[in-house]
């Protein structure tokens, strides 16, 4: 008599192999409290108009992080400009004033805040993250700088 048996299929076994290996340890990434993002200056003062230069950096990662930076204020109003740009926009209309960084892979990170013609305190926010193949982690830190008349 000839005993019947069912192959597995090669995709599934794949698919197991890849969750577990991507499950724990072996996902690349390190632990959240490993990370620090910083950005500096973590505050500064500057007139109606003026700028103000920032850089992020972060330590802990085990690659280079994609980068991102935005006015805290714009995101909280629920808009869908964060008035965070790689390139100057030809007129922004972003109360709170705009930031410029160059590129999302550049790290650390250099970016410029274009204060607004209102005075005020608003938040630069400078995000990191570092992706794998099946999982992120991502760490914020923000800067704040008073615009004064």
């Amino acid at each position: 008599m000839f005993q019947t048996v069912r192959a597995v299929p090669l995709f599934v076994v794949l698919i197991g192999a890849i969750l577990i290996t991507g499950c724990g340890g072996g996902s690349g990434l390190p632990s959240s409290n490993q990370v620090t993002v910083m950005v500096t200056p973590s505050q500064a003062s500057v007139a109606v108009g003026g700028t103000v230069a920032l850089k992020g950096s972060a330590t802990g990662f085990t690659q280079t992080p994609i980068v991102q930076w935005w006015i805290q204020e714009a995101k909280d109003a629920g808009g869908s400009d964060d008035c965070g740009y790689l390139t100057p926009p030809p007129v922004s209309a972003c109360q709170f004033g705009y930031v410029i960084f160059g590129s999302v892979a550049q790290f650390p990170s250099s970016a410029t805040y274009y204060a607004p013609l209102t005075p005020g305190t608003y938040h630069i926010t400078f995000e990191a993250t570092q992706f794998t193949t099946f999982d992120h982690l991502t760490k914020t830190t923000t800067a704040t700088v008073n615009v004064t008349p």
